[in-house]
């Protein structure tokens, strides 16, 4: 049995973990799927950041600050969902890391659904790190701990989530 909201796997009707009814599923036993370890996901992460920093100031220097930021954030948002959802399930970072994004029932590519909700949670740190007034006060320190918490959340997932991997039901693999 499988939890799809927490990634456990028991045998039990009820996941032990979250309170959620399990359900037979493909098992992912089956094709021996080895989980990307942190510091791969942080390699690939860093990657596409560096990647993502030219088109970023470019859009800002000719938009201004307002357009500019939100043509970065689509640009930013369109790299990782049409990567994300080919059938390499790779962005150039996760080709660096030697790792791909799948999905966590049944290890094939994740859809756009899929990748748009793991990339929204992501967005959102960076929209309200960018808010005016965010810079200082508890909104700030809450966003941080948030981004923070879940770029940590691997090294203490058993299937090494974030919870923008759990959020949309996808796992980070080797290749």
């Amino acid at each position: 049995m499988f939890c799809a909201n927490c990634g456990s796997t028991n045998v039990n009707e009820v996941c032990l973990l979250c309170g959620t009814p399990t359900r037979e599923v493909p098992s992912l036993d089956v094709v021996s799927p080895i989980l990307a370890g942190w510091w791969s996901r942080v390699a690939a992460t860093l990657i596409d950041s560096v990647i993502l920093i030219a088109p970023t100031l470019l859009l800002v220097l000719l938009l201004g600050n307002l357009f500019g930021a939100v043509a970065a954030v689509a640009a930013q948002a369109a790299y990782l969902i049409v990567l994300l959802t080919t059938p390499e399930g790779q962005t150039l970072g996760n080709r660096v890391a030697q790792t791909r994004v799948r999905d966590a029932l049944t290890g094939h590519t994740i859809s756009r659904r899929q990748a748009t909700i793991r990339w929204a949670l992501i967005g959102v740190y960076g929209v309200l790190g960018t808010l005016p007034g965010a810079g200082s006060g508890g909104f700030a320190i809450t966003v941080a701990a948030l981004a923070l918490v879940d770029g940590l959340s691997p090294l203490w997932s058993p299937r090494h989530q974030t919870l923008h991997d759990r959020l949309a039901h996808t796992i980070v693999v080797r290749t």
